[in-house]
């Protein structure tokens, strides 16, 4: 049976909205949404022994449904105020060729190929009905207008983001609004990398909680987490002072490997 919020959407998707950043999101002036998030939020609205949750029409219906009631609420909740709403669509295929060092996640188990090809298979479905409403994008997100937030679980998007001040994650069952200086809380052990800024070097060094990268060895992300505190990182620091404190690095097959992540 599958489990709805509220609002009547997909668990994970209705408890973004019945979160405490209701009220922020109505004030944004774009919120985005990637389809593989709302797809596995769908997904993850049944029980894992139900056959529904990996069947292509089901999931498709579902993720439907909920984009038209993302759509009522906020045409009810932003009075009167313009908010553009975009949908997405990556191709995560392609992270080999902007992560050529990155040690990628893929799935490996029975039950995650599954997933895979239920993920395509909606994909596909939702692109035949709603056409050119439906962005592609071979990576991160579109262009967007004024304040933005974005709900999307591939974290990834994040690291294509220029002008990160304005856009905002938010986050499934959650219902977080957080700024850029808190998404390091999205790598594989974030609670404990408050001093940690979230760029493309800390996302391939750290994981993203194995949804696209996996860790780096433990030597690599010791040698991080050390330049990080001797040259007092914070979550807000940029990437060029990183690239900066990396290059101030004696020469060796570390630094050589750090530079080649930037």
């Amino acid at each position: 049976m599958r489990s709805t919020g509220a609002l009547g959407m997909s668990v994970g998707t209705s408890l973004a909205f019945e979160g405490q950043g209701a009220a922020d999101i109505v004030q944004a002036d774009t919120v985005l949404f990637n389809l593989h998030t709302l797809i596995r939020n769908a997904h993850q609205s049944y029980e894992k022994t139900d056959k529904e949750a990996f069947d292509a029409n089901t999931i498709a219906e579902n993720v439907s449904s909920d984009l038209r009631l993302i759509g009522d609420w906020i045409d009810k909740s932003r009075n009167r105020k313009p908010i553009q709403m975009v949908v997405y669509c990556p191709d995560y295929d392609e992270l080999s060729r902007d992560f050529p060092k990155a040690k990628l996640w893929g799935a490996k188990s029975d039950k995650q190929k599954a997933y895979v090809k239920l993920d395509e298979a909606v994909v596909k479905k939702l692109k035949d009905q709603y056409g050119k409403l439906i962005n592609p994008q071979r990576r991160g997100m579109p262009e967007y207008i004024g304040r933005g937030i974005v709900l999307t679980h591939h974290v990834v998007d994040l690291t294509f983001v220029k002008g990160v001040g304005r856009l905002f994650l938010l986050e499934s069952h959650t219902g977080l609004i957080k700024p850029f200086t808190l998404w390091y809380t999205k790598l594989t052990g974030g609670s404990e990398l408050h001093y940690m800024p979230f760029n493309r070097l800390t996302i391939q060094v750290f994981g993203d909680r194995s949804t696209n990268f996996q860790t780096s060895s433990l030597g690599i992300r010791e040698l991080v987490k050390k330049l990080a505190q001797d040259h007092k990182w914070t979550s807000a620091t940029t990437l060029s002072r990183i690239r900066s404190t990396i290059n101030g690095l004696p020469q060796s097959v570390d630094k050589a490997g750090l530079l080649l992540m930037l």
